[in-house]
């Protein structure tokens, strides 16, 4: 399977809205030229439903970046419609406080992520400095997330910076970077 992912996850999509939001990005994505349907999906090889378009050079941080063996930019990309925990694979750390930037303690990060995946997102008060704020609004890359809607970039380099806010504004108003590493 990858070896990595940038996962665009969206926090405040509900469950009712994100197959039409993942549609509509979906489209954007193909009429963009970023991806292309994937027209020989390989269970082992290639799942994803989309491959690296003729154009997914332009969402890319430096559009110069190595290559697969075939030319793509990537292995694949998953737009996903449905409820699930986003995770950094072995590089987890607990996300920091978004005022004071004191990471969480990881037994009580990783305690709140099944209650939020089977309901709300929790509201967590920063041990050292007493803000209170949305998990999803705790900062950091390596962090577990839950969401409806994401859009997971398998084996891609760093994508760009410009592309990204326009995928975000695609998908909604809290998308949040989880870099998947294995």
């Amino acid at each position: 399977m990858s070896d990595s992912a940038i996962i665009v996850a969206e926090l405040s999509v509900p469950a009712r809205e994100a197959p039409a939001r993942a549609a509509a990005t979906a489209a954007w994505l193909l009429a963009q030229g970023v991806i292309r349907p994937n027209e020989r999906p390989d269970p082992l090889w290639r799942p994803s439903r989309y491959d690296p378009g003729p154009a997914a050079s332009t969402a890319l941080a430096d559009r110069t970046a190595d290559r697969t063996a075939d030319g793509a930019v990537g292995d694949g990309v998953d737009i996903i419609d449905r409820r699930q925990i986003h995770d950094p694979g072995g590089n987890y750390t607990p996300p920091g406080c978004p005022r004071c930037a004191v990471p969480l303690d990881a037994d009580t990060h990783t305690a709140l992520i099944l209650p939020w995946l089977d309901g709300d997102e929790p509201l967590v008060t920063c041990a050292h400095c007493g803000a209170a704020a949305l998990l999803g609004d705790w900062s950091g890359q390596w962090a577990v997330l839950v969401s409806d809607l994401a859009v997971r970039f398998t084996n891609w380099p760093p994508l760009d910076d410009a592309f990204l806010h326009a995928l975000q504004a695609h998908l909604g108003p809290r998308c949040r970077l989880i870099h998947h590493l294995l």
